[in-house]
């Protein structure tokens, strides 16, 4: 059990955006009079050139008071309204489809589905045409236009979330912590006591200066100090199913007049190519698996693809998976340092996001006092939203896509019997909420029914033909309203109806 009423000091070990969205979630929950600190090196270089966050990114920043035209003008950020997939089912140049932010909340949800989706799906158009997301990427509209429409909520129908540099984002939550208290002690962690009695942390040496902690947050990355290196947590390795194991990341110069409002994922011959778009530059990297091709020929790939030099900024080697626990005693890993599974889909920054969110709901729900057993649950919650996430960027690789040897062997990649099921299910019907409750946290989900629906549709695993019953079992009065719907979206789309 952990009385976090009686703590006196929080540890968060990471100054990357992990460990400064922990000191601000602690800051926020815990009494005033307890001292929180982050403690980190200059030495441990960020991850990554760009970043893009999915839509939990913009309501913690809500719940963490921090303004949101503010975090836009400080860190640089940009909008996101979502994802657009170039080249993952034939390779060729018209081959696109787009996994678009869904607004779903002017549409009538029946029986854990939402019969417009089904429409659409009916009609063999994309369900990211529900939103106006994919008009606003096409005609390049500018960051001051959507912030406008984006602060007038009765005048869109999209959501956003953020592209933005994973270091100016750092120092600028680095800036809100420190006016609210938060101390930054810069050093490595060189020692770890232990309370013999019980196994918990009592205190860290940094620079021979010794740090008492009640509780530790482990944001220390992919050093993984604390759950990897000292408390040895079980590893569950998805690299069987999720075969990315490489990233190069690089910059590239703005090809479009304003940024781009979309995370680009551009399928190559052995991976795929990021593209982040950020206020001054874009933010890429290749992403492929080694057994395919080496990082020198992958360089000379993108090279040959852009038509032009790229200055490689390094070499990341990565694991898909994640640790079994990540609450041990009184330490709790968030972020990268809990695990990974490779960049496609802003999954990275959403998990943690979300970890940090159930860890609030836990100490808040509880007035402070946290069993064993609720332990035990947040660990089995957050093994459940690690195997969702590996379910649903499998299914990206579920593709026909088979000219080059990377993208035949994406064919014998094994699936978990779950995907295996719900493959089956979507033979007789789209899909329901229910169908992914055991991937939810704590009923918080990244990616709901709109999600799997978008990526299966566009990838032929849904089709038209499942629709037929479940809108000939709605009323002639919710047919109606549909009706209504379907021809305000054609009209926006310039189409007719069918």
């Amino acid at each position: 059990m952990i009385n976090f009423n009686s703590i006196k000091q929080v540890c968060v070990v990471g100054a990357g955006t992990a460990g400064w969205f922990a000191a601000l979630k602690m800051r926020k929950i815990l009494k005033k009079d307890i001292y929180i600190s982050v403690v980190a090196t200059q030495e441990i270089p960020t991850v990554g050139v760009g970043e893009g966050g999915i839509l939990n990114l913009m309501s913690s920043l809500l719940q963490l008071e921090i303004p949101l035209l503010e975090f836009l003008k400080e860190t640089g950020a940009v909008h996101k309204l979502g994802f657009v997939y170039e080249g993952w089912r034939t390779g060729c140049a018209n081959d696109k489809y787009y996994h678009m932010f869904p607004y779903l909340s002017k549409h009538e949800r029946i029986n854990g589905y939402y019969p417009i989706l089904s429409v659409l799906t009916n009609h063999n158009t994309a369900v990211s045409n529900i939103v106006d997301s994919i008009k606003l990427r096409e005609e390049n509209t500018s960051q001051d236009d959507l912030t406008k429409m984006f602060v007038n909520v009765q005048n869109h129908n999209f959501l956003s979330s953020f592209h933005f540099d994973t270091y100016k984002v750092a120092q600028y939550l680095k800036k809100i912590a420190l006016s609210r208290g938060i101390r930054y002690i810069e050093g490595k962690v060189e020692k770890i006591n232990i309370n013999e009695k019980n196994g918990d942390i009592e205190s860290l040496e940094v620079h021979g200066k010794v740090i008492n902690s009640d509780f530790i947050i482990d944001a220390s990355g992919f050093s993984r100090v604390f759950i990897g290196q000292h408390f040895s947590s079980k590893w569950i390795s998805l690299a069987n199913k999720l075969v990315m194991n490489t990233a190069i990341p690089f910059h590239l110069k703005h090809p479009l007049t304003n940024p781009d409002l979309v995370t680009r994922s551009t399928a190559m011959n052995s991976g795929w190519l990021w593209r982040i778009p950020l206020q001054e530059r874009v933010g890429a990297g290749y992403v492929f698996n080694d057994g395919f091709i080496s990082p020198e020929k992958a360089i000379d790939e993108v090279e040959k693809k852009l038509g032009h030099y790229v200055e490689p900024i390094r070499v990341i080697k990565f694991e898909a998976g994640f640790f079994k626990d990540i609450w041990i005693n009184n330490v709790l890993a968030v972020g990268l340092s809990s695990g990974f599974v490779e960049p496609l889909e802003a999954t990275s920054i959403g998990q943690m996001l979300m970890q940090l969110e159930l860890l609030s709901r836990v100490i808040t729900e509880t007035e402070g006092i946290v069993s064993d057993h609720l332990i035990d649950f947040y660990n089995q919650q957050n093994r459940n939203a690690w195997e969702g996430i590996g379910d649903f960027i499998r299914m990206h690789y579920d593709t026909t896509r088979d000219d080059t040897a990377f993208w035949k062997s994406t064919k014998d990649i094994p699936m978990s019997d779950k995907y295996k099921e719900l493959k089956e299910i979507w033979k007789y019907r789209t899909p329901r909420d229910y169908d992914f409750a055991d991937y939810q946290m704590d009923l918080m989900h990244h990616f709901g029914t709109y999600s799997w629906l978008a990526i299966g549709q566009a990838l032929g695993h849904i089709k038209a033909e499942v629709t037929v019953n479940e809108l000939m079992n709605l009323t002639a009065e919710q047919r109606k309203k549909l009706g209504q719907d379907i021809g305000e979206i054609y009209q926006r789309l310039g189409l007719n109806p069918k």
